[in-house]
């Protein structure tokens, strides 16, 4: 039996489903085929009772995407999860305010419990009482004592509201009757426990769920990854599993390769392309050592100049894999024309930050953060970056389009309608939000001289010029972040808190003084728009061949990064990171249609080499002299 007609079993029979469907095996097709069936087969009884069949996404491109494949049907609402929670709850003031203040207390603990200034204060139902409404508008703003809820909030109040009150449950069940998610994996535990555990549990007879997506293809932190715990067991099962395990995508070798290491589907090749896998491993060195006067091992040479060298080694190995590629396996590496040719996959480092015209901005990065450079780049967890390029949402893992290169991005692509979206929602330029045909010539100029000026000009300039025509205010963030920088921090005590203010006025000065054009090439690493590519970046796209470069140096010590001989060898402690690790490699094996190469930099040992030969072939792990 197919996917489509085991879900279509599932929803004739009442019962709430999950369809995990592995990478390439069509998943949104699927997704199309389900609302199809329910407008042709439900829709006179939803029409009779004016109900409506509701479809949650996790991007405004991809809600468009829906809605344009089904012709913009009357009956299915596509909606992006915020929009989708928000409009469940905000109705219903009174109830809003109390969960709020209820929120606003557990917040406001923490943060005396850690012993930190807090955002939050005591007694907000007082300040409540005297405003006409919670307000949410799909900022990055929050201030609890107006009313003005963060999008992060939404999702954690809407949890609140749907167990507090099964009313609500009831009244939404009655409207969605069919309620279909997509990207499971990374929708919030909380709008998990919300949809599952209230709506669903108080509502067994008035409603279907589907999940639509892939556990191991969640590569961020804050999504549910799974739904297993829902399925697993018979006795306590709410939902039911529906496995898609066709590949459209990539050859045979590829998706032999990603069975080799996946465990919960196992996929089958719709193409007759052989293809091909290969592994490729490095080999350094050691560093010098001498016995000493206590007769132990020591180090007999510079750390630092130790590594100096094995990094400019593995730039040679790296130099050396794509020039193979390119004159002995006629890869194509365009940068002009990266969407119809070959791709590189890498996480952010000094020799991919130089290769793709960042790397004074790498450096500035690699000063104030020393190890955790690659983390606070590939997830711009920093504000003032975020003003500029936008940021990764952690609860719905989704580009967050709210920096100045992405207003830059709409307005070059000719994309008036985003243009217009963006300023409504961020800018000042328009107090009352409301847009007159003169306001078009004002826009037109504002933005033909931002896009010329980003060329020459520095950070501090481009951002000068932004605020001075009121197109994107600074965020209580960036702020707060300026604010301390230009405190006089010096009458502080000696101490960790001076340290941090001093650090952050050296990041904060260089940055102003970069030349904004680092920032542009920053931005579009960031989305995809090179020959390099992050590898969170790639998720949903296909490739005709695919490079990955892995490199553990800068990762296998953090809590929250990546381990990948730890997770070839599976002896890392840490089981998050060892998942995460695992989902961020399938997801970039999983992006080649015909031909793979994986690249590792750093030293692999002897037991994760041996099981890289069991998912590759002993044939296919060679080592660089060797290649």
């Amino acid at each position: 039996m197919t996917a489509i007609e085991q879900i279509i079993q599932n929803i004739d029979s009442g019962k709430s489903f999950v369809l995990e469907a592995g990478a390439g095996s069509g998943k949104t097709y699927t997704l199309i085929q389900t609302l199809n069936y329910l407008i042709e087969n439900k829709g006179e009884d939803l029409k009779y009772n004016h109900q409506k069949i509701i479809c949650i996404t996790y991007t405004n491109v991809a809600k468009n995407e829906i809605i344009e494949r089904l012709e913009n049907h009357p009956l299915v609402l596509v909606s992006t999860i915020h929009e989708f929670l928000w409009e469940c709850i905000k109705s219903y003031e009174k109830q809003l305010k109390i969960e709020l203040c209820k929120l606003n207390e557990v917040r406001y603990k923490i943060d005396i419990d850690l012993g930190i200034e807090s955002r939050y204060i005591q007694n907000l139902l007082e300040r409540l009482d005297g405003i006409d409404s919670v307000v949410y508008n799909d900022t990055a703003f929050r201030d609890f004592e107006s009313g003005q809820l963060h999008h992060d909030d939404v999702i954690v109040l809407s949890k609140m509201m749907f167990q507090t009150y099964p009313l609500l449950t009831n009244i939404l069940s009655q409207k969605f009757p069919y309620l279909l998610i997509d990207e499971y994996q990374d929708t919030a535990p909380e709008t998990i426990n919300a949809l599952v555990d209230s709506l669903l549990d108080n509502n067994k007879d008035k409603i279907t769920l589907g999940f639509y997506g892939d556990s191991h293809q969640k590569i961020y932190n804050n999504g549910v990854g799974d739904l297993t715990k829902y399925y697993i067991n018979s006795d306590t099962q709410k939902l039911h599993i529906v496995k898609k395990e066709e590949n459209y995508r990539s050859s045979k070798a590829v998706v032999n390769l990603l069975n080799n290491f996946r465990t919960n589907i196992e996929q089958q090749a719709q193409t007759e392309l052989q293809g091909s896998v290969k592994f490729v491993y490095c080999e350094y060195r050691p560093i010098k050592t001498r016995i000493n006067r206590n007769n132990r091992e020591v180090e007999d040479e510079s750390r630092t100049a130790y590594n100096r060298e094995i990094d400019l080694q593995k730039n040679v190995n790296f130099d050396k894999v794509v020039n193979i590629l390119k004159t002995e396996k006629n890869w194509v590496f365009d940068q002009l024309d990266n969407k119809k040719n070959d791709k590189i996959l890498v996480l952010v480092n000094s020799a991919v930050a130089k290769r793709n015209g960042f790397s004074s901005l790498y450096r500035i990065y690699s000063r104030r953060y020393t190890r955790r450079v690659g983390d606070e780049l590939n997830k711009r967890k920093n504000a003032l970056i975020q003003y500029f390029v936008g940021y990764t949402d952690k609860k719905t893992s989704q580009e967050r389009e709210t920096g100045v290169e992405h207003l830059i991005k709409f307005w070059k692509d000719s994309n008036y309608n985003e243009v217009l979206r963006f300023l409504k929602r961020n800018s000042l330029l328009f107090t009352d939000g409301h847009l007159e045909h003169k306001h078009k010539k004002i826009i037109t100029d504002i933005l033909n001289n931002l896009v010329t000026i980003r060329e020459t000009k520095s950070v501090k300039e481009v951002m000068e010029f932004v605020e001075s025509r009121k197109l994107i205010p600074k965020s209580d963030a960036v702020q707060k972040f300026i604010d301390q920088v230009n405190s006089d921090f010096d009458k502080l005590e000696d101490g960790p808190e001076k340290i941090r203010l001093a650090n952050n006025k050296t990041f904060y000065d260089s940055l102003m003084e970069l030349p904004y054009n680092e920032i542009i090439s920053f931005f579009q690493f960031t989305q995809n728009h090179t020959v390099f590519s992050t590898k969170h970046g790639t998720k949903g796209e296909e490739y005709r061949n695919v490079l990955t470069v892995i490199d553990d140096k800068d990762w296998v010590n953090e809590a929250e990064g990546y381990n990948f001989e730890g997770f070839f060898d599976d002896t890392d402690p840490n089981i998050e990171r060892k998942l995460r690790t695992r989902n961020l490699f399938y997801v970039e094996c999983s992006r080649a249609k015909e031909n793979l190469v994986v690249l590792a930099l750093s030293p692999m040992g002897e037991l994760a080499l041996n099981n890289v030969k069991k998912w590759f072939g002993n044939d296919n792990v060679i080592k660089i002299n060797s290649l």
